[in-house]
């Protein structure tokens, strides 16, 4: 590209920054205001949209501030083993998502994978008498073998997160959808094991409404598209 090119392609390329807490896991971002003049512009109707990055966690929690968390559907507890689903209702149609052995599409439109940052997004069973469920332990307390109180009130409390990253370009990985701007879009979580919309919550504190605290950073991209014109021909 010569310079006059560059400058406008980095005027119609976005790198947009969302973050909330949200006690049902279901974000509302607003794109009312658009950053410039290309993004509210009648000659570009099209774009292609790149979830470039998203960290969830359950620092929202008051009470246990984050630790210990597993996720939670209307039915109880849910292990997410195969990972759980960033979804958005940023719609397209060149992106699907399906289940093993099933046909249809349970998904579609701008969603990613997010995967335990320690190995396992799962809740259940131990190993050695000690808890499975996500990994990095965090010790509080004193160790075993002094004397007085210390060694009783040591606790063991498991460090939790979910990532997705995506470094390619976005001429490759984004997914062609509308025009985004001016408009409103929610973000949820599922199960990609079961299709059930999930949350977090405290394995400590299971239940109670204040470690209800999902918290979201999700790094989006966006790169508009000049609409055809015949001269493309």
């Amino acid at each position: 590209m010569n310079p006059r090119e560059s400058i406008e392609y980095h005027n119609r390329k976005f790198k947009m920054v969302f973050t909330g807490t949200d006690v049902d896991a279901g974000w509302v971002f607003h794109l009312d205001q658009p950053p410039n003049e290309f993004a509210y512009s009648d000659r570009y109707s099209q774009c292609l949209i790149q979830i470039r990055r998203a960290h969830l966690s359950n620092r929202g929690d008051t009470v246990n501030h984050g630790m210990d968390s597993q996720f939670q559907s209307a039915g109880g507890v849910e292990v997410c083993a195969s990972g759980v689903m960033l979804t958005t209702d940023i719609r397209c149609n060149n992106r699907r998502h399906y289940y093993v052995d099933t046909a249809d599409a349970s998904e579609h439109g701008v969603f990613c994978m997010l995967t335990s940052k320690f190995g396992s997004s799962g809740v259940a069973g131990n190993f050695g008498g000690i808890p499975t469920n996500c990994c990095a332990l965090a010790a509080r307390g004193q160790a075993a073998g002094g004397a007085g109180l210390q060694g009783g009130n040591e606790n063991l409390h498991l460090v939790n997160a979910w990532e997705y990253e995506d470094t390619r370009p976005i001429e490759d990985a984004g997914v062609l959808c509308s025009n985004p701007f001016g408009k409103k879009f929610e973000c949820r979580l599922k199960s990609v094991d079961t299709g059930e919309r999930v949350k977090l919550t405290s394995e400590a504190n299971f239940g109670v409404a204040a470690s209800y605290g999902s918290s979201l950073i999700l790094e989006l991209d966006v790169l508009m598209l000049p609409n055809p014109t015949p001269e493309d021909n």
